[in-house]
C-alpha cells in the first residue's frame, strides 16, 4: 500500500512540475481572433461583444506568460479562442442573414417587374 501511495505522489509531483507551453495556443488564440475580425465580427453587436472578451482574454494570457503563469494563460487562450470562435460564428450568421434579405428583395423586385 505504502508503494501505490509513493508511486501516486511522484507522478502527481512530476505533473505538478512540469511546465506548459502557451506558445501553440497563444498562435491558436490570436489565429481565431483575427479570423473573427475579417469574418466582420465587429460591425454586428451580436459578435462584437465576444470578440471583445476574446481579445480581454488574450491580453489577460500575455500579463500571465510575462509573469510566468503558464499554466493560467492556457487557459485565458482556451477562453481566448473560445470567444473568437463565437465571435466569427455570429458575424457569419448576421453576414448570411444580410446575404438572404438582398436576395430575397431582388426576387421581390423582380417579380413586381414581371407583374407578379
Amino acid at each position: 500500500m505504502r508503494r501505490i501511495v509513493a508511486v501516486i505522489a511522484l507522478g502527481a509531483a512530476a505533473v505538478g512540475c512540469s511546465t506548459v507551453d502557451p506558445a501553440p495556443k497563444l498562435k491558436a488564440a490570436t489565429s481565431a481572433i483575427e479570423a473573427a475580425k475579417s469574418a466582420g465580427a465587429a460591425n454586428f453587436p451580436a459578435a462584437a461583444k465576444p470578440l471583445a472578451d476574446a481579445e480581454k482574454y488574450l491580453a489577460t494570457a500575455q500579463s500571465l506568460i510575462k509573469s510566468g503563469d503558464n499554466e493560467a494563460a492556457v487557459q485565458q487562450l482556451n477562453l481566448a479562442s473560445a470567444a473568437a470562435g463565437d465571435a466569427k460564428m455570429t458575424a457569419t450568421e448576421h453576414t448570411n442573414i444580410a446575404k438572404a434579405k438582398e436576395v430575397d428583395a431582388k426576387i421581390a423586385d423582380l417579380k413586381a417587374k414581371l407583374g407578379k
